[in-house]
């Protein structure tokens, strides 16, 4: 299971572009694999953004029934848990609620990254943990289609 330490924007695209090449090595389409590069790239940032600091690790993991091969992608940081999970989902917000327009550049992001996760994955699971939390998502190449689509 590689690991990607990411504490600075080119570990992000480090880890984005090895998340890409596996996801292809499994059988993953194009579209796919860039949907897969999004994903971990936003978890990513969300690590720099949010967590000060944490690693992104993927996996593949194995058939199952009516879906084909997958991937887990998970992000770990070490940073303080989500205020509110369910408004951080909602696109245009962060954890405690709507962004404001005018700050959006200095955020660097518009707030849909998490949302953005969701809709392009299988699974989506936080784990609070002592030090952080932990972000776990999968996705298949065969099967019920991500949500939001």
């Amino acid at each position: 299971m590689p690991n990607f330490e990411i504490r600075v924007w080119v570990d992000v695209l480090a880890a984005r572009g090895a998340v890409k090449a596996f996801a292809g090595e499994l059988g993953f389409q194009p579209r796919e694999t860039t949907e897969l590069a999004i994903v971990a790239s936003e978890l990513g940032s969300n690590i720099i953004k949010y967590g000060r600091h944490g690693c992104l690790t993927f996996s593949g993991l194995e058939p199952q029934e009516g879906r084909g091969r997958g991937i887990s992608v998970v992000a770990r940081d070490y940073g303080p848990p989500f205020h509110d999970l369910s408004i951080a989902l909602q696109d245009g917000c962060d954890d405690r609620g709507p962004l404001d327009p005018m700050q959006l550049l200095h955020r660097k992001g518009i707030g849909g990254g998490l949302g953005a996760v969701l809709r392009m994955t299988h699974s989506f699971a936080v784990h609070p943990l002592s030090d952080g939390k932990e972000i776990v998502v999968t996705r298949h190449v065969k099967g019920p289609g991500a949500r939001g689509r």
